[in-house]
């Protein structure tokens, strides 16, 4: 026997249990570790504000076993992602609200390199980036509706061009005339989407633009549903803008019945006359009428029985004061001149 061959196979031997045994030393090594203080990782992790490492601890820990002080780690944990949401959401909003859409999205989408979990902060994202879809394609349509006024305005000119023999010249025709086809085209599909996002407004504007260039094509029936929705909704708004009027008159009105004052009659009468046809005040309007001319009446008595027992200073006073509910009155101002002269002859008796 070779002593050299004998070796051989034990050093093989030797070699693979040490790597047979190396994976159970170190898990062995691992168990050894003392355990990571669950209470300081999670105050770590809060602190830095990587929400997904502290949700992933956080998931490890059974509430039911914890101490008073993991569990209110925990509740400040859930405390803490609500309100990163919540800043960060309302801050991407405000970017949006200025027109800063890449700025708006690109913080949402920092925000979910903290905290990646959850449906808040994705809807908000998802939303933002409809927002602006809506806004993008109503900037198109609006400046697209404007070429195709441009198109219309130089139709004259456009067929104009066909009475030169030079190739450019139709050459030039023929790019007028596909654009405007291919505008048409555009407009109407802007037009459907419109109708189908509930922007009626922008719809019947760019389908009545896609008709215009394309007049002898039949009206597209979207159109007709886009003129009803804006009607509709116009009477709608008319309906409440007077609804709103008629309650203020009403409220006026029933100031003046609690307080009797003449100011309060005055402000009904001029808030109601101000807004009768616009807000369809033909009752209020006639029922302060009334009142006024009630007040009128009972107040040019009361000014008379004062001036019939001598209190001219009072009547005068009276009659004055119901002037603004009769502008003009012919009987109220003989009244006021006659008792204007009483009043001056009465000064100049006093006088030595």
């Amino acid at each position: 026997m070779y002593p050299e061959a004998s070796r051989a196979p034990m050093a093989t031997l030797r070699q693979l249990i040490a790597c047979l045994l190396m994976p159970l030393i170190l898990s062995g090594c691992a168990l050894l570790r003392p355990a990571e203080d669950p209470v300081l990782a999670l105050d770590q992790r809060i602190e830095a504000q990587d929400y997904n490492a502290a949700w992933r601890i956080a998931a490890r820990i059974d509430r039911e076993e914890a101490s008073p002080e993991l569990r209110q780690r925990l509740d400040t944990l859930d405390q803490d992602i609500i309100r990163f949401e919540r800043i960060r959401i309302t801050r991407a909003r405000q970017l949006a609200n200025e027109g800063q859409w890449a700025q708006a999205l690109s913080s949402l989408d920092q925000a979910r390199q903290h905290w990646a979990h959850g449906y808040a902060i994705p809807d908000a994202r998802a939303d933002i980036d409809q927002r602006q879809l809506r806004e993008l394609l109503a900037a198109r349509s609006r400046l697209l509706i404007s070429e195709a006024d441009w198109l219309l305005q130089q139709q004259g000119a456009t067929n104009d061009l066909e009475r030169f023999a030079d190739p450019s010249a139709a050459s030039l025709h023929q790019r007028l005339t596909r654009r405007r086809a291919e505008l048409a085209d555009e407009l109407t599909m802007l037009g459907e989407w419109h109708t189908s996002a509930g922007n009626p407004a922008l719809a019947r504007d760019t389908l009545r633009a896609a008709g215009r260039l394309a007049p002898d094509a039949p009206a597209h029936p979207q159109l007709a549903q886009a003129e009803q929705a804006l009607a509709s909704s116009s009477r709608e708004a008319q309906q409440r803008r007077n609804a709103t009027l008629q309650r203020e008159a009403r409220a006026r009105l029933t100031r003046y019945e609690r307080s009797g004052a003449m100011e309060d009659l005055l402000a009904a009468r001029d808030y109601i006359h101000q807004h009768r046809q616009r807000g369809n005040l033909q009752q209020e309007s006639s029922l302060v009428d009334n009142l006024c001319q009630e007040r009128f009446e009972r107040d040019l008595a009361r000014g008379d029985a004062l001036y019939a027992s001598g209190d001219y200073q009072g009547a005068y006073r009276h009659w004055s004061a119901i002037a603004p509910l009769m502008p003009g009155d012919r009987e109220l101002e003989k009244k006021l001149e006659r008792t204007r002269r009483v009043l001056s002859s009465l000064e100049q008796l006093r006088q030595p």
